[in-house]
């Protein structure tokens, strides 16, 4: 088992995720102890017309308020996101299909401005829940962009002897406009935006990879688009967008995708630019003013993540091969050989929390004679708190930290003990006369405390 040391940037799931728009009511809230849901600000659209749904918070405790939204309307993600940005540490909104999820962080009174666009005629109602509290039903009643309306025209017509006849029965049709072509519904999930909350991700430099999920009502073709802006800290100021690449979308079925963020479009990590915070935006794009969206925010760090590992673990020599119950024989470091360390040196910006890591072991290679080549299957395992795990190719848990401490190394294998460590449990019967040896991989990885 050779040394390695891994460093990883963290790559998270989710929900097509918007904390923009969300306009904070500077007026006082009416004088009431309860908790108050209001909606209103709409009850007649056109299709092809957008408008805004004014949500009004009083008093609402940290919840999570769900608008379902009929198949008529649908969330105007372009519009809302041109808005003025609230303050996130108190309200988030996302958009899932079919509904927006406004998740309120602490006690709030405010009021949002939803802009929703009409994509079908019909009668709707509107009304926001939480697990304890609902709203109003606001009605909204939309109407196709070109339904005539008839009015009765008053004609008169004069005879030779000057006798003044009216006629009340002449029908003159009043056009609407032309109909504005409906934009399609687009619903973006992003992997790196999943989470509670303004989820931040670490960066450290290179490729940064970004994935997750699609959907369209309808078949046609979405740019994919990153576009990043600076929130604080001394780094550089990123160019305004970059086209990641495209997806052939079919009506209505939820497609994967993902995509490369290229190095060359990121600020660089440098001493100067560490410890700053970026917002981080995907849209996938029918155009410039209908798009699926999802957020998430890049912590530029400083430092590694990584392990070191020892080349050798010994399990004992000269062990019985008629042996009729199964042992546990427990795996030792070779005097002089390092040992299994977790070694963090990253820095992050003052304004986040350490991400915390989570270290798993699996099999490369199961125990097998050096002379003739018998497999003893199943024979290694690792003990976890006195949980014994059988080790395969899935990853086997073997220590964990929820919160990093800056410049903390953690020794894992100084813990080793008759409870925790690896383990070499041979089947009776199984072992022959002969040197023993096999491999496992120690897998690091960092592991978001808002997950």
């Amino acid at each position: 088992m050779g040394k390695r040391m891994w460093r990883r940037s963290l790559s998270l799931l989710a929900v097509l995720s918007v904390f923009l728009g969300i306009v904070l009511s500077s007026a006082r809230a009416a004088a009431t102890t309860q908790s108050v849901i209001t909606l209103s600000g709409i009850d007649q659209m056109q299709v092809g017309e957008s408008k805004t749904l004014v949500m009004t918070l009083v008093k609402l405790p940290a919840t999570t308020i769900k608008l379902t939204l009929p198949a008529g309307l649908k969330f105007d993600a372009a519009s809302f996101e041109q808005q003025t940005a609230a303050t996130q540490e108190q309200i988030s909104v996302q958009e899932e299909q079919g509904s927006v999820l406004l998740t309120t962080h602490t006690v709030t009174t405010a009021k949002i401005n939803l802009p929703l666009l009409a994509v079908k005629a019909g009668d709707y109602r509107l009304q926001a829940v939480t697990n304890t509290f609902q709203s109003n039903q606001q009605a909204i009643a939309v109407t196709a962009a070109n339904e005539t309306t008839t009015a009765v025209a008053e004609a008169t017509t004069t005879s030779d002897d000057g006798t003044t006849t009216k006629q009340a029965d002449a029908t003159v049709p009043t056009v609407a406009s032309p109909a504005v072509q409906a934009a399609s519904s687009i619903a973006l999930k992003v992997d790196q935006a999943a989470g509670s909350g303004i989820v931040t991700n670490n960066y450290y430099g290179g490729d940064y990879q970004v994935s997750g999920t699609v959907w369209d009502n309808t078949s046609e073709t979405l740019s994919f688009y990153a576009v990043m802006t600076k929130i604080s800290g001394n780094g550089a100021t990123p160019v305004k967008e970059q086209l990641l690449g495209t997806v052939k979308m079919s009506s209505n079925v939820t497609q994967n995708w993902q995509f490369a963020i290229p190095d060359s479009y990121l600020p660089d990590v440098t001493v100067q630019s560490a410890g700053s915070l970026y917002r981080m935006r995907i849209e996938a794009r029918q155009s410039t003013t209908n798009f699926g969206s999802g957020n998430f925010q890049l912590a530029y760090i400083q430092g590694n993540l990584g392990i070191t590992a020892p080349s050798t673990i010994t399990f004992g020599n000269n062990l019985s091969v008629n042996e009729t119950q199964q042992l546990t024989y427990l795996g030792k470091i070779a005097s002089g050989d390092q040992a299994l360390t977790v070694v963090d040196t990253r820095t992050f910006p003052a304004s986040s929390t350490l991400n915390g890591w989570q270290l798993t072991v699996s099999l490369a290679q199961q125990m097998t004679g050096n002379r003739t080549g018998t497999i003893l299957t199943n024979s290694l395992h690792y003990l976890n708190d006195g949980t014994d795990y059988t080790l395969s190719s899935a990853a086997s848990p073997v220590a964990s930290l929820v919160t990093a401490t800056p410049g903390k190394n953690t020794a894992v294998s100084a813990n080793w003990n008759a409870q925790n460590g690896l383990a070499f449990e041979p089947t009776p019967g199984q072992p022959q006369a002969e040197q023993y040896g096999g491999s496992v991989i120690w897998n690091l990885q960092e592991t978001p405390p808002n997950k």
